[in-house]
């Protein structure tokens, strides 16, 4: 069970190109397959995740990412399913995977929802319900929230001593911005992603 996520920036009008791209490119190149990754129309993008269960997680890196920018946020839809490679270009290339993310990302606008996961497994509903809830605290990072998020995800052994000295804060107020952030609350839901991946992957879809 292949992973792709599609993505639009939010913001991106109001921003210069560089102050998003750099934020995805070198995400979306550590997490992606070898160059399986496209950044388009100057602000969307889609990657082909090497480790698919990790999906949730980068999507969290990123918009954490570009909420500590300030004004920048990101829609990303969560497809999974096959994958056939073209060309060795992701572009080019077919399977529900990209089908799903696609048509996900599409509609993502109209249900009022920036992050989204579609596998076309029943179990899809309660996932996408759990961003849900997830999303009233997460759309509301502020942006030292946001950054705090970013960097433990991007360092996960750092301690919060550690944390602190990247970000040029004391220890304490890592602690208070990463409470603040729900960040125990966004474990469980990257952990809930990792045992909804291992069942949708085992299981028959319906």
């Amino acid at each position: 069970m292949e992973v792709i996520l599609a993505g639009d920036i939010i913001g991106s009008q109001k921003n210069k190109p560089d102050d998003f791209l750099s934020v995805i490119e070198p995400i979306l190149k550590e997490h992606c397959k070898d160059g399986m990754y496209q950044i388009y129309r100057g602000d969307s993008f889609q990657g082909w995740i090497k480790t698919p269960e990790l999906g949730l997680s980068i999507c969290l890196k990123i918009k954490a990412a570009l909420k500590s920018k300030g004004s920048l946020d990101v829609r990303i839809a969560i497809g999974m399913g096959e994958v056939n490679l073209i060309d060795n270009n992701i572009a080019l290339s077919t399977g529900s995977a990209l089908t799903r993310s696609g048509e996900l990302l599409d509609s993502l606008k109209e249900v009022d929802q920036n992050l989204m996961v579609q596998s076309n497994h029943h179990l899809d509903y309660y996932m996408n319900t759990a961003l849900k809830m997830a999303l009233l605290y997460m759309d509301q990072w502020t942006q030292n929230g946001a950054a705090v998020i970013h960097q433990t995800i991007k360092n996960p052994d750092a301690t919060q001593t550690q944390l602190g000295e990247i970000l040029g804060i004391k220890q304490a107020t890592a602690s208070r911005r990463l409470e603040r952030a729900y960040w125990n609350e966004t474990q469980d839901i990257i952990e809930l992603f990792k045992q909804y991946y291992k069942d949708i992957s085992h299981a028959p879809t319906h």
